[in-house]
């Protein structure tokens, strides 16, 4: 029983993640019972000593790569349950842009990073004898419902590279989270233009950890 309770349980969150790495139908509903969702666009920026790292999404030869990790905000996050954005575009995407698309309501973000940790309050860092994984706190956005389309920020995360460790790559000390409204309206329009003008507002800094 327990078995099969988890394997349903994995099931739905699967479902879950490619809801929100998935376009939904613009202007319409999406089905009976289903809730109209809307495309939410945001940036990561890793920072290695000043310059950005090319590419976070894509899986580094050293070992680093970038998730994210969504939910409600009165839910739970889940460690289990990481996952790469959708993709706006591939050019887009290589320069850290992403997505997820999620009904109207108020969501947690966090982001984990393999080969990476986050050093700051309420991040957590995982050891194993293969890849450290690093997980930021999470942070609050807030999908409107008459918004068919948003930008909550670029994800500017401050990182060296630390000394004394071959799995470790990255260590990353601050995150600011930063206005590129402009930007977003570019890769929008190239990207989006079938969601209509697109809405800024910001995400909020982190305030708690995520959940075991």
């Amino acid at each position: 029983m327990f078995w099969l309770v988890a394997a349903l349980s994995a099931g739905c969150a699967d479902q879950d993640i490619k809801q929100m790495t998935t376009r939904p139908r613009p202007g319409t509903g999406e089905g009976a019972g289903a809730p109209e969702r809307r495309v939410v666009l945001f940036r990561v920026e890793l920072n290695v000593d000043g310059d950005p790292m090319d590419e976070p999404w894509t899986l580094h030869w050293s070992g680093l790569r970038l998730f994210t990790i969504v939910a409600p905000k009165d839910a739970r996050l889940s460690l289990r349950h990481s996952f790469l954005p959708g993709r706006p575009g591939s050019a887009a995407s290589d320069e850290g842009w992403g997505f997820v698309a999620v009904p109207p309501g108020a969501y947690h973000m966090a982001f984990e990073g393999m080969s990476i940790r986050f050093a700051m309050a309420g991040s957590q860092f995982v050891t194993t004898e293969a890849v450290p994984i690093g997980r930021s706190a999470a942070s609050l956005f807030v999908v409107p419902a008459d918004a068919s389309s948003m930008y909550i920020g670029t994800f500017t995360f401050a990182c060296h590279r630390p000394n004394g460790s071959d799995a470790l790559k990255l260590e990353c000390t601050t995150l600011e989270i930063r206005d590129d409204s402009k930007l977003a309206d570019q890769v929008a329009q190239t990207s989006l233009a079938q969601y209509g003008p697109m809405q800024h507002a910001l995400a909020s800094a982190p305030v708690e950890k995520l959940s075991r």
